[in-house]
């Protein structure tokens, strides 16, 4: 029987009506556990991006629940809402990484940002370092990498405060296969560090060829919202 703690994420029975009273989710169940790697799979506009700003806050549904590590998100005031969200990664489409900085120097950006200085800021670039296979690429700036590389550091950057679980908007879009499985490899490795991925893709074959079972796979409808 799961407990609290083995799970990362609880959405329940979820609805989301847009103003023009398009139903976009109705009654949309599913949980990640802390060990899991799950997938929202759905052609453009079937609301996936929708779905992440709501799991992270930035956006409320019409009905259901929302839980993050036991927390339900909408009783939360602001600043309880900030502090749980430093618990959640979170990697946008296009993701967001400084150019001129390093690969280092991204992830220590984002420590000295939330407050996180020293041990703590040295475990953390460490570990974001080791397990997306970036250490040795760290002194290299940012424009120098690879788009694929890019998107890793991104994820790089959103795991280095050790977050619960990373979300992830799209981070195969306009990939080479090869590249793709470097995405893949990376969040599997990143699963072997604590952190539970929920990853958005509209190809729904991708997970898989990837190995992934149906278990894994949260299909969307086509909707009316990116």
């Amino acid at each position: 029987m799961l407990g609290t703690y083995d799970i990362a994420i609880q959405v329940s029975e979820l609805c989301f009506v847009t103003e023009e009273g398009v139903v976009v989710f109705e009654d949309l169940s599913f949980t990640l556990l802390r060990d899991e790697i799950k997938f929202v799979v759905g052609p453009t506009l079937s609301g996936k991006t929708l779905l992440l700003k709501l799991i992270l806050g930035e956006l409320h549904p019409t009905r259901g629940q929302i839980l993050v590590a036991g927390r339900n998100i909408l009783r939360l005031n602001s600043r309880k809402l900030a502090k749980l969200r430093e618990r959640i990664g979170f990697v946008p489409y296009p993701p967001v990484i400084l150019p001129n900085r390093t690969v280092e120097g991204n992830l220590r950006f984002k420590l000295r940002a939330l407050g996180i200085k020293g041990e703590q800021a040295e475990e953390g670039v460490e570990k974001a370092l080791s397990l997306t296979g970036l250490g040795p690429l760290k002194e290299l700036r940012a424009y120098e990498l690879g788009e694929a590389q890019r998107r890793v550091l991104a994820m790089a950057v959103a795991i280095c405060n050790d977050p619960m679980v990373l979300l992830c908007d799209d981070p195969f879009r306009g990939l080479s296969p090869s590249d793709q499985a470097t995405i893949m490899e990376t969040l599997r490795s990143i699963r072997t560090g604590g952190i539970a991925s929920l990853v958005t893709t509209d190809d729904p074959d991708l997970p898989r060829r990837s190995g992934f079972p149906d278990e894994a796979i949260l299909s969307l409808r086509p909707g009316v919202v990116a």
